[in-house]
């Protein structure tokens, strides 16, 4: 009889994990886009979208904090999305 709950703890157990390496990447990926339109001169080419991109960035973290998966995977897509467009308006990065 504890057997089924030691192994439906493990599964659940495992779920969270994953979910939580998920918004970890999700976060350093949006953090390593923002630091190429940052090398690219993004932040006096295209203000807008890189503070825009920092801005999402900030509220993914906050979310992650307090542990909303969902919002924070949204609001890191949106500043890869600011971030891409910030390295596109500031001439692609560095050669």
């Amino acid at each position: 009889m504890k057997r089924p709950w030691i192994v439906l703890s493990a599964v659940v157990l495992s779920a969270a994990l994953a979910a939580g390496c998920a918004t970890a990447n999700a976060i350093q990926n949006a953090r390593a886009s923002l630091d190429r339109a940052k090398a690219a001169g993004a932040d006096t080419k295209a203000p807008y979208e890189y503070y825009s991109a920092e801005a999402y960035l900030k509220k993914a973290d906050i979310q992650a904090e307090k542990g909303d998966c969902r919002a924070v995977k949204a609001y890191a897509k949106d500043s890869m999305d600011f971030s891409a467009k910030a390295l596109q308006l500031s001439a692609g990065g560095v050669k």
